[in-house]
């Protein structure tokens, strides 16, 4: 019967689900994916980052729709902007959503890849290998992030033309290695500085964001060559993190930091006041490199305190801690 067969295909998928590591909202036509709701979930984990998420959604919502070409990755993105502002952190999160886990990341970090014959390293197999090709070749369902691309010696360019123009390479035994199920995720800092200032020119937000889109896109295509450029699906712009953004990366920091599996065992309830989240954002906010000295900001006034803390008081159990200001800097008190 119909729905016989319907259950026995959601079975199916379940099991190549289990099998895989794709999700089955991606697998399933019984789970809607859309690009707006798939947007939305990315934006809940990267802050101040609305249209990147949006790009990056439309072209998991083309894969989960078959509608991606099935000669080449399932999607390449070439993310760009200042540091400390998301890149790494949305690769993270299309790999848990392609693939199930942030663990199907495949980091390459480029600034190893300077020299000439570096290139090579990304090719050896065996041997304990732990090469692009080999970590490919062993799970092919994987995101592999290029991150700091513009790092790598220009040889490093040629290699991956035909990864991302016929999703395959070959390794150093002569083997063709399978790219064709991978997503492809390239970082970089070009163009960090951003467009020139507009001064006092009054101009609506989707035309700011327009114009650094253009700035990045242009910074790019400058910097590499026509035919690598032509291959990528999409290059998506990052914007520099404001003070309304540094607020709300803040709160989450220390929701992170209240959380953690040392004060949940406790059952220890923590949380800070208002006076103590303008302090951290007074003393880690930089707009130059974004959301890493808030989250610093975070670990040494707060994490610390309540690390040492917790080794003064190695057997105390349920009870609850407030952060207030006190004398310039933030303090920790039992409620």
């Amino acid at each position: 019967s119909r729905v016989s067969r319907s259950v026995d295909m959601e079975a199916m998928i379940q099991a190549y689900s289990e099998y895989s590591g794709l999700p089955t909202m991606l697998l399933s036509d019984a789970e809607l994916a859309s690009s707006g709701a798939i947007s939305d979930e990315l934006s809940r984990h990267i802050i101040g980052q609305d249209r990147a998420c949006g790009v990056a959604a439309r072209v998991l919502a083309r894969f989960k729709a078959g509608m991606n070409d099935p000669e080449k990755p399932c999607g390449s993105l070439f993310f760009v902007g200042p540091t400390g502002v998301g890149k790494t952190e949305l690769a993270k999160r299309l790999s848990q959503m392609m693939f199930g886990s942030a663990e199907r990341m495949i980091r390459v970090d480029m600034s190893e890849y300077m020299l000439p014959g570096a290139s090579q390293r990304l090719l050896h197999v065996g041997g304990g290998a732990r090469s692009l090709a080999e970590q490919v070749r062993r799970q092919p369902l994987s995101l592999i992030l290029f991150d700091e691309i513009e790092k790598a010696h220009p040889e490093v360019f040629d290699l991956l033309l035909g990864v991302l123009g016929e999703g395959r390479l070959t390794d150093s035994s002569g083997k063709l290695i399978d790219f064709r199920m991978a997503m492809i995720v390239m970082t970089s800092n070009l163009g960090a500085g951003g467009p020139p200032s507009l001064g006092f020119e009054m101009v609506s937000e989707d035309a700011r964001q327009r114009r650094e889109a253009t700035h990045y896109q242009r910074a790019v295509e400058e910097f590499f060559r026509p035919e690598f450029v032509g291959r990528i699906d999409r290059v998506i712009p990052f914007r520099s993190l404001g003070g309304k953004t540094a607020r709300k990366l803040v709160e989450r920091a220390l929701e992170q930091a209240f959380s953690r599996e040392g004060l949940m065992r406790r059952q220890i309830r923590v949380r800070a006041e208002d006076e103590v989240i303008d302090f951290l954002i007074e003393v880690g906010f930089d707009q130059r490199y974004g959301a890493r000295p808030l989250r610093q900001a975070v670990e040494t006034q707060i994490t610390a305190v309540l690390a040492n803390f917790i080794a003064r008081e190695s057997d105390a159990r349920e009870f609850s801690i407030v952060f207030r200001m006190s004398e310039g800097r933030p303090v920790l008190e039992l409620e």
